[in-house]
């Protein structure tokens, strides 16, 4: 009995030794924010620490790529906003290290990916608005214009239309008005950048401040006094979100009501964004609809969100089967489309090719040979 007590003694102090001894766990990245419950300070503490892994790395265009991974493992709050940090991490960046239209293409991620790295794209391309300007634009699109993948060309040209509406300190009009130096490829998608800029400025995020005597109604900043309908509404309810959630067809309808035309195009679209970050739900909700209104809301499922994932990519193209017969072939058409520029353009090949029937392989082969044109809506 008294070796048992001796050996029970010797292994609970070894265990003692072991516990006091053992390194301690790891903390997850970005520990040090997660635990903050300011919303302010934390946003900051996660801009300061994600530019410190940018710095670090000497490279952004290869580290952001790396940093969308992590992120997406993190998962939670910091994966849910890291595209609008980025925006501010990129203008930090672009700002300290003086870049020019000349150096942009050298910053830019190396990716297709729509949450971190587009976020940091658009915030370098935000930093430009006054060398912009002294250019008229045209040579930033030119910039653009040479970026390796449809997708970063979207995002840099998207990122032109916030980087103009800053340089003209929130003038709207002055902001979409440049953008007639651009071409008809380009033009319809930096305004929209303008647009969802000045919708983020009614609440003064995003390092905007409040345009005085600011006009707070899509329906009359989106009437066409500003040329682009779509565009304008397409991003409104994203910054300034709808009363009631949207769920189902009927909610998707109620903040429309009364609108026609691409008024009410635009409003639907926009509307639809808020269904979910899930393009399958937004989808279900759209093939509640018919007509027009369907169109309309196919426009606003952002299959961008599927980067990297072939098969959900195919499986999305597939659930145009489920609308209505009149609205299928506008659907496989556009989620071709838009689905090319995710892949610059492997998915006519990848996708369009395998689905039945013929006339469904047809339309998205036809939506993906424009992904080259102006996408209008789009996020």
């Amino acid at each position: 009995m008294k070796r048992t007590a001796v050996l029970a003694g010797l292994v609970a102090a070894l265990a003692l030794i072991g516990a006091t001894t053992a390194r301690p766990a790891a903390r997850p990245w970005l520990w040090q924010c997660a635990q903050i419950h300011n919303a302010e300070v934390q946003f900051r503490c996660y801009v300061r620490l994600l530019r410190l892994d940018v710095e670090a790395s000497r490279d952004p265009a290869r580290e952001l790529p790396r940093i969308d991974r992590r992120v997406s493992k993190l998962g939670g709050a910091v994966e849910a906003s890291c595209h609008v940090l980025m925006h501010e991490v990129g203008r930090e960046y672009a700002r300290a290290h003086g870049l020019t239209l000349g150096t942009l293409q050298r910053y830019v991620p190396r990716s297709n990916d729509p949450n971190c790295s587009a976020g940091f794209g658009m915030g370098l391309v935000m930093y430009l608005g006054p060398q912009i300007l002294r250019s008229g634009g045209a040579a930033a699109v030119r910039t653009c214009a040479r970026l390796p993948t449809r997708y970063r060309v979207y995002t840099c040209v998207h990122g032109l239309g916030h980087a103009l509406m800053r340089a003209y300190y929130g003038d709207l009009g002055q902001a979409v008005h440049a953008r007639r130096a651009l071409s008809a490829a380009y033009a319809p998608d930096c305004a929209q950048g303008a647009f969802h800029d000045y919708w983020i400025s009614l609440r003064g995020a995003d390092g905007t401040t409040r345009p005085r005597r600011a006009d707070t109604s899509p329906r009359r900043v989106c009437d066409g006094r500003f040329t682009y309908i779509r565009p304008c509404w397409y991003r409104y309810f994203l910054e300034q979100p709808v009363a009631l959630p949207v769920r189902t067809a009927a909610d998707l309808r109620r903040p429309c009501r009364g609108l026609r035309s691409l008024e009410r195009f635009g409003c639907i679209s926009a509307a639809a964004l808020t269904i979910s970050t899930n393009p399958f739900d937004q989808m279900r909700v759209c093939s509640q609809l018919r007509g027009s209104d369907a169109v309309a809301c196919v426009r606003g499922v952002p299959d961008q969100a599927l980067a990297g994932e072939p098969k959900k990519q195919l499986e999305l193209e597939r659930a145009c089967g489920r609308m209505s017969a009149g609205v299928r072939r506008g659907c496989y058409s556009w989620l071709g489309r838009t689905l090319a520029v995710v892949t610059n353009g492997e998915f006519r090949e990848r996708g369009c090719v395998r689905l039945r029937p013929d006339s469904a392989r047809r339309a998205c082969i036809a939506g993906a040979e424009r992904m080259d044109a102006a996408l209008v809506t789009f996020s």
